[in-house]
Parts: C-alpha cells; sequence; structure tokens
C-alpha cells in the first residue's frame, strides 16, 4: 500500500487531468470570441461553423478516447503514436512540429499578458512588444518556469485554480447576455448578406463563404484537446484519460457555441466586430453600465492565460522527454528529469525558444503574426500520424483490438478514416502558403535528429525515411522561396 501511494504521489487524478485539458484548449480565445467570430460572419454561418467544428473535432476526441483504450501503454500520445507506428523519425517529426509551434504559442500568451496588464498601466505596455514589455514578458516567462520545475503536482494546483477562475468568469458572462438577450437582435440579417447601417452590418458574402472564413477562428480553439493523452504518462490512472477529453471537449464547445452566439443576440455582428479586444469585456462594461465589467473579464483573462500557459509548457516539455528517454529521437540531455520528476532540460530549452521568439515579437510585430499563424499549421501533423496510426491498427490482420478493449475495430477504422478526413479539412482552410513556410521548421530540425541518433549510436535514416526527409528539405525550399517572394 505504502508502495502504491508513492507511486500515486505527484500524478494527476481526474480533475487535474480535465483541468489541464481544458486550460490547454481555452487560453485567451474565449474572451474575444464574440468578436472574432463576428468579423467572419453572421449568425447563420456561426451556428453551422460550431456544428462542423463540433462535429469534426469530436471525431479527434474520439480518436484520442480509443486509442487510448486500445494503447493505454503508450504514454506521452502523440509521439508514440507516430513513432510506433510509423518509425523512429516520423515520431520525432510528430514531436518537433509540437515542440516548436507551442513554444511559439507560449510567447504569444507573454505578449497577449502584457498587452492586458497596459490596461491597468496605460501607455506603459503598448502593444504588448515594445521594451518594457518584453522586460515584463521574461520574467513572467521564466518565474512560470519555475512553477513547472516544481513538479506536475504543483503546477497542477496552480492550473486547477485559475481553470476554475475563468469558468465562473464565463458563466457570469453567459448570464449577463441571456438575462440582456433580444430575439429581434438575434434575428436581424442572420444570413450576413445585406447592409443595416444603424447596426454597422455590412454584406458578408455567402454563408459558405462566411463558414470557411470561421473555420480559421474556430480551427485552433480546440488545440490542446489532446493534452490528457500528451500527459498521461503523469496521469495517476490511465483510464481517466479518455473521461478527460471527452468532458474537456464538451465542456468547451458548449462554453464557446453560448458565448459566441449568444453576444448576437446582444449587439449584431457588425457592433461586435468593431469592439475593442476582449470583445466580452465591453460587452460586459456596456451591460453591467460599469466598468467593473471590463475589470472581471480582464483579470480572468490573465488567470486564463496563466493557466493555459502551464499547461503548455508542461505538454511541450513531455514529448522530447519521452522521445529522448529509449528511441533516440531527440539528444539523450532532453531525458533528464529534476529531483520533481520535471523534465528539466527540455523545459528550459522551450523556455529560451519562448525568450527569443518575443525578442522577435519586438522587433517586427507583422513578422510574429505570421509565425503565430504558420505555427497553428504545425499542430496538423500530429494529427494527422495519430489518424493514420489508428487506421493502421484498426485494419482486419491487426490484432491490437481484444476483448479487454472497450471499443471494436471496426469503430476504430470508421474514427480513424473520419478525423483523418476532417485533419485534411484543417489543413485545407489554412493558406497554402503558411502551409509551405511550416516546411522551414520542420527541417530546422532535422540536424538535431541527426545528432541525437548520432549520440546514440543509431542509423539516421531507413530507405522511406530518407525520402520523406528530402521531401521535408525540398517543401522547405519552396517555402523560402514563397516567403523571399512576399
Amino acid at each position: 500500500m505504502v508502495d502504491d501511494n508513492k507511486a500515486s504521489a505527484g500524478k494527476l487524478g481526474l480533475f487535474g487531468l480535465l483541468a489541464l485539458c481544458i486550460s490547454a484548449m481555452v487560453g485567451s480565445g474565449v474572451f474575444d470570441l464574440p468578436k472574432n467570430m463576428s468579423m467572419e460572419a453572421g449568425l447563420t454561418a456561426q451556428i453551422i461553423s460550431w456544428i462542423v467544428t463540433g462535429i469534426g473535432i469530436w471525431f479527434i476526441a474520439e480518436m484520442f478516447v480509443i486509442l487510448s483504450d486500445v494503447k493505454p501503454d503508450l504514454t506521452a500520445g502523440l509521439y508514440k503514436y507516430a513513432q510506433v507506428g510509423f518509425g523512429d523519425f516520423s515520431g520525432f517529426f510528430t514531436a518537433w512540429a509540437y515542440f516548436i509551434c507551442e513554444c511559439a504559442a507560449n510567447a504569444a500568451y507573454a505578449v497577449l499578458v502584457m498587452s492586458t496588464l497596459d490596461y491597468f498601466f496605460p501607455g506603459v505596455f503598448t502593444g504588448g512588444n515594445n521594451w518594457p514589455s518584453v522586460i515584463g514578458a521574461s520574467i513572467i516567462t521564466w518565474a512560470i518556469t519555475a512553477l513547472v520545475l516544481r513538479g506536475v503536482e504543483v503546477s497542477s494546483k496552480v492550473q486547477s485554480f485559475s481553470t476554475v477562475l475563468m469558468l465562473a468568469v464565463v458563466i457570469v458572462f453567459l448570464i449577463t447576455v441571456a438575462i440582456h438577450f433580444d430575439p429581434h437582435t438575434f434575428t436581424l440579417n442572420a444570413n450576413a448578406t445585406h447592409a443595416v447601417a444603424k447596426v454597422s452590418d455590412k454584406p458578408m458574402g455567402s454563408v459558405m463563404h462566411q463558414l470557411m472564413n470561421t473555420m480559421m477562428v474556430t480551427l485552433w480553439l480546440f488545440g490542446g484537446i489532446e493534452g490528457a493523452v500528451v500527459m498521461s504518462g503523469k496521469a495517476r490512472d490511465v483510464r481517466q484519460v479518455p473521461k478527460a477529453t471527452v468532458m474537456g471537449f464538451i465542456v468547451c464547445l458548449v462554453m464557446y457555441a453560448l458565448v459566441g452566439t449568444l453576444s448576437l443576440g446582444v449587439y449584431s455582428y457588425g457592433q461586435l466586430a468593431k469592439l475593442t479586444s476582449p470583445s466580452t469585456a465591453y460587452i460586459l462594461t456596456n451591460l453591467w453600465h460599469s466598468t467593473i465589467g471590463r475589470d472581471v473579464i480582464t483579470i480572468a483573462l490573465l488567470f486564463a492565460v496563466f493557466s493555459s500557459w502551464i499547461s503548455w509548457i508542461q505538454m511541450l516539455a513531455e514529448l522530447p522527454q519521452h522521445a529522448a528517454q529509449s528511441e533516440g529521437s531527440f539528444p539523450a540531455a532532453f531525458a533528464k528529469v529534476n529531483k520533481n520528476g520535471a523534465p528539466a532540460f527540455s523545459i528550459i530549452v522551450a523556455t529560451v525558444v519562448i525568450q527569443i521568439i518575443i525578442l522577435i515579437a519586438h522587433f517586427d510585430e507583422s513578422a510574429y503574426q505570421m509565425l503565430l499563424t504558420i505555427v497553428g499549421v504545425m499542430t496538423v501533423p500530429p494529427y494527422l500520424f495519430s489518424a493514420m496510426y489508428l487506421i493502421k491498427i484498426s485494419r482486419p490482420s491487426m490484432t491490437d483490438f481484444d476483448s479487454q478493449t472497450k471499443h471494436r475495430k471496426q469503430n476504430g477504422m470508421i474514427i480513424g478514416l473520419l478525423a483523418f478526413a476532417y485533419i485534411l479539412f484543417m489543413a485545407y482552410s489554412a493558406e497554402i502558403k503558411y502551409t509551405l513556410i511550416s516546411f522551414i521548421f520542420y527541417a530546422v530540425g532535422i540536424p538535431v535528429y541527426m545528432w541525437a541518433r548520432k549520440q546514440h549510436n543509431k542509423k539516421a535514416f531507413t530507405k522511406g525515411e530518407l525520402i520523406f526527409a528530402i521531401v521535408i528539405v525540398l517543401v522547405a525550399l519552396y517555402g523560402i522561396y514563397v516567403l523571399a517572394k512576399g
């Protein structure tokens, strides 16, 4: 019994996994959702968008649920699915894409925090990327890193508190807009196909055109749905991973859809599109006739960002650690953990990369925004490999599904194919230019992989992997050409 207690110490229970999953998905996005959605579409297209996104992301959530059921031993999820299913280089490719992508996402949180603090200190942190902002963002970044280095149990407590506070404020917001809900405002110009000057509505094109535009907004709101899967190695009970994934998905989908659509019962899409970010703050300010609403949302936004920040630092450090431990896909140093069980070297390297991106943001803000779009595209490969792995193990000739698994092989194949199709749709909805440029970041990782393989005395590439690597480099070179062309 003592040994069991020791083994479970510092592990994540169901609530910890759920808090991690929700905080990884939510971040700050929910607090500016009314504006972001209304800049692209009216009521009809927004409702359809939530339905399409909900179905598509459910395929992805169910994909992770089935994989967790059939392969509970593959902790660190995304990396292991790619590595076991398609080889060491594919595993590295997945972990590297995830690592770089989430480093930039955390840098974005740093800039957003400083921009939000400018509300309390007007003119000091203008834009979130001036020199005072860079200094402030750097201090906060290293402070959160210090917290995560204390171990998953300590950081999980802070994360859980922040997530509960964020959800409480969202509920207050939803109750407020529900009380002020006007059916006439809600249905006015629902298709957004003509102008209504008195409410600043402009024609937004066909409903289908609007729908495609909203997909870029909804697409990345659910990034982090794999949080419980990535951190399954830190779970007290791996059987709770599927529960946390499904519960997190449902909570976030309902919350996003309600925040986005109920706001249209208070203001038209034209009025919402003109609001200052974060739009929920100004909605509450106007409805409460007090700046207290703005204060509440601003503080909640900061807590939500901190919570998500902790989640992503934990997750982006987890995959390189697993990749370095046995397969030799990452340099051996990434496998080192401190006395608290945290992958210290991996976390420090990630923080240094975040710090560099924060500095880049100061010198060229437009380039930084482009970078964020590119790294958003980089979430596609990890999902794609997971879908392909589920399809692979669901083939009739495979024996991975057995009497102990809750899911049947036929279900695995159907969900795998549907998830694969939706992930391709995700990639299609992103601009091809950014997809091409993202390969530059993939290519930069190839020397890291070769160094790791040499360090572990392993052959760098199989014949198939070498072809894959060459394709990545060629596409990256084309991406450089596209970038230079402007």
